[in-house]
């Protein structure tokens, strides 16, 4: 469970790496094209496709219905809430990190839509929103850590 764990963080940073450095290179030789119609097109469907596996991730991590009645709500056993499926977590944050990638490229596509001179948006949302992904997987890593370490 915690080297899966692992290695969905180590992924979500690969992709992330690749992604800055494609940026940068962007940046670096301007002289590119942008089918922003296939850009939007394709990063809408993958909007769509990571809301619907947040969703699906989000709903398997509750320990309890949402249908049950208060007072038969069991509160569940204490235990360190990172430590209890920290896989499931990963699994969770590595869809959000691709949610965010996918909301950037469609907000870079919409832009380039509407203006095609403003290419310069696509490396631009892509480094925001990297630096973001990457920060919001550190207490993951360190979750996973601390387990390995045996904290």
């Amino acid at each position: 469970e915690i080297l899966g764990a692992l290695m969905s963080m180590i992924i979500v940073w690969m992709v992330t790496g690749v992604l800055t450095y494609l940026a940068c290179m962007r940046l670096l030789h301007p002289d590119y094209d942008i089918d922003a119609t296939v850009m939007l097109i394709t990063s809408a469907c993958a909007v769509f496709s990571n809301i619907l596996l947040s969703g699906i991730l989000h709903q398997t991590g509750h320990g309890h219905s949402h249908g049950a009645p208060a007072r038969e709500h069991m509160p569940a056993p204490l235990e360190k809430p990172a430590l209890s499926n920290v896989s499931l977590r990963a699994a969770f944050v590595h869809a959000m990190g691709d949610l965010f990638q996918s909301i950037s490229v469609l907000i870079s596509a919409l832009i380039i839509f509407f203006k095609p001179q403003y290419k310069i948006a696509d490396p631009i949302c892509t480094f925001v929103f990297s630096i973001f992904v990457l920060a919001t997987t550190i207490t993951v890593l360190r979750d996973i850590l601390t387990v390995l370490m045996e904290g």
